[in-house]
């Protein structure tokens, strides 16, 4: 069965050849723009071809190549091809090509690829006839073929008159490299328009050798006034003799060229060795302000760690632009052997943030452990403390907690000012207990910001006031004070209860405390026991700071209330208020929701004198709303095209556009409370992209969706959705349970039926 297939590939292939017949033939005579282009039919007689077999594709291309009567455009394409197949059978033809201005590039392309003395021999004997622009082609390929037989002819074309041809030549010897060509280009006299090609070329010639001979290039180039060679052949020379690089680095460094400056200092940050670190560092006490600084980055960056004792002598510089380039070059060489070092240099703010800087910026993996053990040394440790902020060292904590009862009120700041930004929740209660045992009064105001941070970062707040509420019996009243106005961001109902108890408590602070707590509840919770305060309390200043607090949490969109609630707490607002102040913050609350009720309350008080101008501005505000409020919408996925289901197009859609799954949602938002007894999902224009399941939920507030109102089954592009009930609500979610392979959940059309 093998052989015979064998035998059937091996008649295909014969086949293949017999059909494209003389398809070689058929390139000598192509012009560009014939029709048929036997250039596709050979490509794919190449790719059919074995490639033991291609001497005999190579045999037709030659005879192309050579044939007096192929056309220019058959001889390019030849050409082309044997790029791919050609071997040394090939040279004799091609390199007839050489002289021809226009095939020549072609030809020279085929010999250079071939990599081969002969091919290089026959490109050498073209340089002497072939054209000056053939020559420019031809020069390349020795070039990039490093033909050092090659050297002695571009010499001598490196003096040509033809501008093109001198460049090429003096181009390839640099190429090329080695002795002879590194004696050429000392020897030659260029023009002067070609000074710059040979600083190039004796570069790159010098890339190629070693020692004195690599250096006597890069020195000539030196002696030049060609900036951008100088500066590569100055990296070059220390590559190969740093003694004699070094001080024409200096003198880079210090010249008023800012380019040579600037490439005497990318050496130094980049060239690797000892004698170059050493050299530069001496070089720093002779420099200005700005070049001391500019050298002290740049041996930053070239991370010779010998360096860094010297450099770090400069943390404490009066000068702040080297104090800036220490923190750079430190922060890249330093390790944790060099922390403590440093931490000794901070003996003023200035310095403390120099080196702050520095510690933050190092990689060191060993460099907490140190800050820790630092904060354990007197000396040390509010540099250390400082350093362990800015690093987010978190294993400082335990030190910062024993701290905090340090005898040095530095200290104690300090501490808490670490523990602010390091501590999370987990530490809650052993800061609690450190506030508890810590008398001082004057350390109160630092301990509350830390435990504000703590608590502002904690996952869970409820269980972190939990840890905090515990420690509210044995606190000092002013500490109490303290957890009252923090339980407000809490807003949970193990705060509210605290807030209930000091209420109640015969405690003045802590009672005015409590009540502006609940002024600020985020949530409406506080709502009836602030009415109840704003109604009863015994001082008239409470009971305006109830009210407020209570016009405040009606008017909170986060609210989780109804309109109707809504209106009804404006409106025992607006008849328990004595002054205009909260009558305006009424006014000013009822354009967010423009219901008829909000309507009525504001042209009540429109009767008011000092009021109407304020009414006025809100019955304006809220009619305007009730004539542009719009449907608006959201979605799971897909969020740019809901207006589509919007729109009353039913040629446009909404869709999820990859198949429906289970937990995809669209969410109606009607701006304000409607009475809502049925939705009508149209699919019609993409049948199958009916919901196969679905929940609807209710919401006044877009966030507290509660149960399902309703939930079913669709079973065909009209989906009618009927309430048991109607429904107030301002929020409706659909959200899609079903799911079908290949289809999309799709709305054309979406219909609300609103009593």
């Amino acid at each position: 069965m093998n052989k015979r297939i064998a035998v059937i590939l091996a008649a295909c292939i014969l086949m293949i050849q017999v059909s494209f017949g003389d398809v070689w033939q058929d390139i000598a005579g192509y012009e560009y723009g014939d029709d048929p282009n036997p250039c596709e039919q050979a490509e794919a007689l190449l790719q059919e071809t074995p490639i033991n077999e291609y001497n005999k594709i190579e045999d037709k291309l030659i005879t192309v190549v050579a044939s007096k009567d192929a056309t220019q455009t058959g001889k390019t394409i030849a050409c082309r091809f044997l790029q791919q197949v050609g071997t040394d059978r090939c040279i004799p033809a091609v390199s007839g090509l050489l002289d021809d201005e226009f095939l020549s590039d072609y030809a020279r392309l085929v010999l250079e690829r071939l990599k081969s003395e002969k091919a290089d021999k026959a490109m050498r004997d073209a340089l002497e006839k072939a054209p000056y622009k053939a020559r420019v082609g031809i020069l390349a390929s020795l070039a990039e073929r490093r033909d050092k037989k090659a050297v002695k002819s571009a010499c001598k074309l490196a003096k040509s008159s033809d501008p093109a041809v001198a460049k090429a030549a003096i181009q390839a010897i640099g190429k090329i490299g080695g002795d002879d060509a590194a004696r050429c280009l000392l020897s030659m006299k260029p023009a002067e328009n070609l000074v710059p090609t040979q600083m190039h070329a004796m570069i790159e010639c010098a890339r190629s050798l070693s020692g004195k001979d690599a250096a006597s290039l890069c020195e000539k180039v030196l002696a030049g006034t060609y900036s951008p060679c100088r500066i590569a052949a100055l990296r070059e020379l220390a590559n190969v003799d740093a003694s004699k690089a070094s001080s024409l680095i200096a003198k880079a460094i210090k010249d008023s060229d800012v380019k040579l400056r600037r490439g005497g200092l990318g050496i130094v940050a980049s060239t690797k060795g000892e004698r170059l670190t050493r050299d530069m560092l001496e070089l720093l006490e002779e420099l200005s302000s700005d070049q001391k600084a500019e050298l002290i980055v740049a041996l930053g960056a070239r991370g010779d760690k010998t360096a860094l004792k010297s450099i770090m002598k400069y943390i404490s510089s009066e000068d702040a632009v080297i104090r800036d380039a220490s923190v750079t070059a430190v922060s890249k060489l330093g390790d944790a052997s060099v922390v403590k070092s440093l931490l000794s240099t901070a003996d003023s703010p200035k310095l403390r943030d120099s080196v702050t800087r520095v510690i933050a910026a190092m990689k060191d993996d060993g460099i907490n452990a140190v800050l820790v053990e630092s904060l354990n040394n007197r000396n040390l440790r509010i540099a250390a403390i400082q350093a362990s902020i800015a690093r987010g060292c978190t294993e400082a904590v335990p030190v910062l907690l024993k701290l905090v009862k340090d005898n040095d009120p530095d200290v104690r700041e300090q501490s808490w000012t670490g523990l602010a930004a390091l501590a999370s929740e987990n530490n809650m209660d052993s800061i609690m207990k450190a506030v508890i045992e810590n008398k001082k009064a004057e350390d109160l105001s630092n301990a509350e910001g830390a435990i504000r941070k703590v608590f502002s970062r904690a996952d869970n707040r409820s269980k972190c006031f939990e840890v905090v509420a515990r420690y509210y019996e044995p606190a000092t009243e002013d500490t109490k004070s303290f957890i009252l106005d923090l339980a407000a961001a809490t807003g949970d109902s193990n705060a509210l209860k605290l807030e209930r108890s000091a209420l109640e408590s015969a405690n003045k602070q802590l009672y005015a405390k409590a009540l502006r707590a609940l002024a600020k509840w985020p949530n409406e919770a506080a709502a009836e026991d602030l009415l109840d305060q704003a109604k009863y309390a015994s001082e008239e200043v409470d009971r305006i700071v109830a009210l407020r607090g209570y016009i405040r949490i009606a008017g909170m969109e986060a609210a989780n209330l109804s309109g109707t609630e809504r209106m009804k707490m404006f409106k025992t607002a607006v008849d328990l208020a004595k002054r205009n102040d909260e009558k305006k913050a009424v006014l000013a609350m009822l354009p967010k929701y423009p219901y008829p009720q909000a309507l009525a309350i504001a042209e009540h008080l429109r009767e008011e004198k000092a009021l109407a101008a304020e009414a006025d501005t809100a019955i304006q505000k809220i009619r305007q709303s009730t004539i542009t409020k719009t449907l608006k919408a959201t979605a799971s996925i897909n969020n740019g095209d809901v207006k589509n289901a919007l729109d009353g197009n039913k040629g446009t859609r909404w869709a999820t556009n990859r198949p429906m799954k289970p937990g995809d949602w669209f969410m109606i938002d009607f701006g304000i409370e409607r009475t809502v007894a049925a939705l009508t999902l149209d699919a019609a224009g993409s049948r199958g992209d009916y919901p196969r399941g679905y929940e609807v939920y209710a919401s006044f507030n877009g966030s507290s969706w509660g149960k399902p109102i309703v939930s079913g089954k669709g079973t065909k592009p009209l989906t009618v959705i009927k309430f048991p009930k109607p429904v107030e609500t301002r929020f409706i979610k659909i959200v899609q349970t079903g799911s079908v392979p290949g289809l999309f959940w799709s709305i054309h059309d979406l219909k609300v039926d609103v009593k």
